[in-house]
Formats: C-alpha cells, structure tokens, sequence
C-alpha cells in the first residue's frame, strides 16, 4: 500500500515539473513512512534527521504517510522535517509544497476527515510506467476499522473507505492499453469492500475484474478470516485469471490470544476457512503471525507452533510484538521480555523454514503459469518471477523473457529458491 502510494506523491510531483533525482543534490526530499513496528519509525526518523542536515541551508524535507500521522506535530517540533503529511493528502503533495512556499506555517496536514481524502484512482497512473511495466498496484479500499488491539494502522489510516466499484473497474480497463495485463487489488481488508457505503462485494469485484479483457493476471491483499467469504475461493477455483494464492493471517494459535487482540475470529473458525481452501484445489497459503503478545505463556505459544505445523503454511511473516503507542495492548500488562520473544521468534522460523522447503519439494514436476520479472542476481543467464500462485520460482532465459508469461515445469528446490524450465 505505501508502494502504491509513492507512485501517487510522485505523480503529483512530475506533474509540477520536479524530476527524479539524487537526494544529496534534490530541492525536494519526500519520505513515505510506516508505523505498524517501533524499528520501523526509529529507520524513518534517522534517514529524515539525515536529509534535514543536508537541507538545513535550501531545500524542503517532507514526511509522509503513517508516521506523520501518527507524530507529525512532534517531527515538526523538533525540526526533523519541514512538512508532515497523513496519508489522505499525501497524494496532493505538490499543492501542499506550493502552499509552503506561500506561508511556511502551513506544514501540517494529519486530518482524517473524509472531506480531505485524496483520491487514489488518478488518470495520471494509468499511463505512468512502475518498476514493473505490466503490473499495477489499485486500491480498492483505505483504513480500517476492526481496532485489532496490537494495531496502529485504524490510528493512522483512518475509517474503512471503499472506492467506487464502478471507478475501479473503469481504471483497470484502461490499463492494458499501457501495456499493463497484471493487477493487485490493495485493501487493509479487501474482504470489507463495499461494505461502508453498500456497493457491489469482494468477490463480485474480483468476478468483474476477472473480466476485463487485457488482464490476465490478478492478485489481492490483505483478506481478513473473520470477512472472508467462502464465495472468494469458489471464485479463485473457477477462474485462471485470479492468483491461486491468498494470505490470510493468523497472528496467533491460540483463542485467548486472538480474543485479546480482538481479531474476531477463533481458531476453529480459521481451520475450517483453510479446510475449504484446500479442498477447491492447488491454493498457496500464506500468513502472518506474531509472538510474544503480552500475557503470552508458554502453552500458548506452543499451541500456535502446533497449530502452524498442522496448517503446514506456503510461507509466513513472523514478528515478535512490538507495542505501538496509541494501541489498547500496550497498556496491557505482562509485557515480555525482549529475550523471551526472541526466542519464540527464532522457534517458529526454523520450524516454517522446514515446512516451506517440505511444501516446496512437493511441487517438483507440476506445471504452472510464471511471470518473468527480472535478470536473476546471481546468473545473467537466469531469470525470475512470481507464478499464479505467487511462488518465487527462477528458470532460464534472458532480459527479452521480462513482462512475458510462460508455462514452467519444477525441476528442483535449491534452497528454499524454486527451478524450473518452460514447457
């Protein structure tokens, strides 16, 4: 979501005429910033402290995105930026710098009123190329409003907005007209979609998408388990242009710790979303998980390895809790030592390592659509990309092969890295 973003803070700049360039020589310096981990603001904070000594003389040093939202009045205090700004308006970006320049006192802008809500479906994206030419990032929803416990991200992205089905839909026809035939529907909780403002749901979104001619592959995040609608996988089942590929995080295997961190859901209600997935087909499954929630004992952090080895995860983003401030769960008590959730942390790693390689090798001689997306690192004769279930996989070919899709068949698994060859 913030990569998507960025493309919107800087189309509105080159829409003004600024070009890209170095930061040690740039007039202006934009920082898209997250809050959802503490290490994450305390990088953005340094790396902003860093271009504000090299601007002190000329130049603007501007912070945008969670951060802002959540400590803009403080970053401005202590002059570690010029300019604050939430993401609603980061997208006006340039009409915040020209306001600037008239009256420097303007350089706050955190509001979380709908009113000022930038649009994020700009006609200026459709024709402007990304890192990768043939994919584009669509938000079909901002915020959130489930208040998980451990979350900052409803404190800084504001209430569920779901944009106009009839909006995307027209965006995403004009794509392929600019070479774009891959899609990645964003949301904080794509399964919400429509439900704030009674449009059409999730899945008949992904059902009209799924039609648009041009697009020929479509992916989506974030789905939540309580919102998840079995419709969805019926859908992913009978429709090759949609990845066979959904995260859906867990963050805890254990129903007194997803009850404290009000997720909504228990884990019965997940293993039977995963039974379904795994009966419509070839699906990858991956997750996000969290150890070390305040009040975590150690059965329960031996429930959810136990959980987790049952599911047998494609792949998963573990974190040891990191508390925001503003969140319910940092006030809790029992707060874990650093050490303990370390420890955890380390423990289900290696575990999800070794289930990662198993589901991997299990793979080696099925067949599967790839897109080619870049020279791999270590062989020029090699290249990589992601298949329709989202799995890395490297096979050979050249710098031609990249935006193209081919048929691979596995071969091997080096590694935790996935080989094959087009058929």
């Amino acid at each position: 979501m913030n990569i998507s973003d960025s493309e919107l803070i800087a189309a509105s700049l080159e829409k003004e005429g600024l070009v890209k360039m170095d930061m040690i020589d740039a007039d202006v310096v934009v920082f898209n910033t997250c809050s959802v981990r503490k290490h994450a603001e305390d990088r953005a904070v340094a790396r902003l402290r860093e271009a504000k000594a090299h601007k002190r003389k000329r130049g603007i040093v501007i912070a945008a995105g969670c951060l802002s939202q959540h400590i803009g009045t403080r970053l401005l205090e202590d002059k570690i930026c010029d300019i604050a700004v939430g993401p609603y308006e980061s997208p006006n970006i340039a009409q915040i710098i020209r306001e600037f320049l008239k009256d420097n006192s303007r350089n706050l802008f955190i509001s979380s009123e709908k009113d000022d809500f930038a649009g994020r479906l700009h006609p200026s994206l459709i024709m402007r190329p990304e890192r990768e030419h043939w994919h584009r990032f669509v938000t079909i929803t901002h915020g959130c409003e489930n208040f998980c416990t451990y979350c900052i991200v409803p404190h800084v992205r504001g209430p569920l907005i779901s944009f106009n089905s009839e909006e995307i839909i027209d965006f995403i026809k004009q794509l392929p007209r600019s070479g774009v035939f891959e899609v990645t529907l964003l949301g904080q909780n794509v399964n919400q979609f429509g439900q704030d403002n009674g449009d059409i749901s999730f899945c008949q979104l992904l059902e009209r998408v799924s039609t648009i001619p041009g697009i020929e592959k479509i992916n989506f995040m974030t789905s939540h388990p309580k919102d998840f609608n079995p419709d969805i996988i019926r859908q992913i089942a009978n429709n090759n242009t949609i990845a066979r590929s959904i995260h859906l995080p867990l963050q805890s295997g254990s129903d007194e710790i997803l009850k404290r961190m009000n997720r909504g859901y228990n884990v019965k209600h997940y293993i039977e979303l995963i039974d379904s997935i795994r009966q419509a087909g070839d699906i990858a499954i991956t997750t996000d998980l969290i150890v070390g929630f305040p009040g975590e004992t150690e059965e329960q952090h031996k429930e959810s390895m136990a959980l987790i080895k049952e599911i047998g995860y494609d792949d998963a983003y573990m974190y040891a809790y990191s508390p925001r401030e503003g969140t319910v769960s940092a006030k809790y008590d029992m707060q874990l030592s650093k050490e303990t959730k370390n420890r955890r942390l380390t423990e289900l790693i290696t575990m999800q390592r070794e289930i990662t390689v198993s589901r991997l090798d299990n793979l080696i001689g099925k067949k599967e659509k790839i897109v080619v997306e870049r020279v791999s690192r270590k062989n020029d004769n090699e290249v990589s990309g992601k298949t329709f279930s989202n799995r890395q996989a490297v096979l050979a070919g050249s710098r031609d092969d990249i935006g193209k899709i081919f048929t691979i068949e596995y071969e091997k698994v080096n590694g935790a890295t996935l080989y094959g060859k087009k058929v």
